[in-house]
């Protein structure tokens, strides 16, 4: 390997840093959780498995009455 190849692989090396790594990275996760938490809202409305599995836990809470002991 020439010293000009190897000196264009270490700029180009240099080049990257720390924090644009992290960027990315934080930039590629939060695209996949907005996409999983799009995907849970609009799953009910394409299959009837999920149509009303989010009203399950809003009714059973509302029935329960105080008691008078």
């Amino acid at each position: 390997m020439t010293p000009a190849i190897a000196g264009g692989i270490a700029a180009s090396i240099v080049l990257f840093n720390l924090t644009t790594g992290i960027s990315a990275v934080a930039g590629a996760v939060l695209t996949l959780f907005v996409l999983v938490l799009v995907g849970f809202a609009v799953a009910p409305l394409f299959s009837s498995e999920w149509i009303g599995e989010q009203d399950v836990a809003s009714t059973g809470a509302g029935s329960v009455e105080p008691s008078d002991d």
